[in-house]
């Protein structure tokens, strides 16, 4: 992750950190330059969070995406895509390798986006343009910048059921224009939507350690009541770790 926003102490850093911190978990920053190490890097972790940010390229999506006689550059400016390669050349080779030694995994948004694309999935690439909904998922513009709201189902059974009461949270935050389709990768499962237009909200893998990702934000601080009912995510979380 470049910036020194996403550095210790910066503005998008901090509230992962203070999530993790808060649920017991020791955060640790792992930055860009340590590309190529995953192996090492990997080897002082107990598991790993995948945090927000803008898109993955399509470049590295392993199912075919029609580009409809596009280039990949016009095709992605016509979904309104803003991609991140340099973080997904550094983020996907350290995601293969932490399923691969079977990690606890936590994505949050981008996060969410980046464990469907690694598995081998691909993704709704603008949810307005490409479903038709009218619901909101996106944030609002600048300079408020503050999350759209909407409700949430979470399937009962599921591990993310076991921390998130289905009874209890029923509404999510949304900062995301793009989306995991109703059937993501192989080996995950969807576990939380949109009930309103059936927007995949989170899914998991029934059959790994523990992984899980979810299209909200549970670590946003300006949403206060989003962030405290989602602390047991983090708590799980973390005792998946120890």
């Amino acid at each position: 992750m470049a910036g020194p926003e996403w550095g210790p102490g910066g503005t998008s850093w901090d509230p992962y950190a203070d999530a993790v911190a808060a649920a017991g978990g020791e955060p640790i920053h792992l930055a860009s330059s340590t590309r190529g190490r995953e192996a090492e890097v990997l080897s002082d972790l107990q598991g790993i969070l995948f945090t927000g940010g803008l898109d993955v390229h399509l470049s590295n999506f392993r199912v075919r995406v029609d580009l409809e006689g596009l280039t990949v550059d016009e095709y992605q400016e016509t979904y309104r895509m803003e991609p991140e390669p340099q973080r997904d050349a550094y983020e996907l080779p350290l995601l293969d390798l932490a399923l691969q030694r079977d990690l606890p995994i936590l994505g949050i948004c981008r996060g969410c986006q980046l464990l469907n694309v690694g598995m081998g999935g691909g993704l709704i690439l603008d949810i307005p343009l490409q479903t038709g909904t009218r619901l909101r998922h996106a944030a609002f513009p600048p300079p408020e910048r503050k999350s759209s709201a909407h409700s949430l189902s979470i399937e009962p059974g599921t591990l993310l059921a076991s921390y998130l009461d289905p009874l209890v949270v029923d509404r999510c935050n949304s900062r995301h224009h793009q989306a995991i389709p109703s059937t993501p990768a192989p080996g995950l499962r969807v576990s939380a939507i949109s009930p309103e237009d059936r927007i995949v909200e989170a899914v998991e893998t029934p059959e790994r350690r523990w992984v899980i990702g979810v299209q909200w934000h549970p670590e946003h601080r300006l949403d206060p009541e989003v962030r405290r009912l989602s602390r047991p995510l983090f708590t799980g979380f973390v005792e998946a770790c120890t």
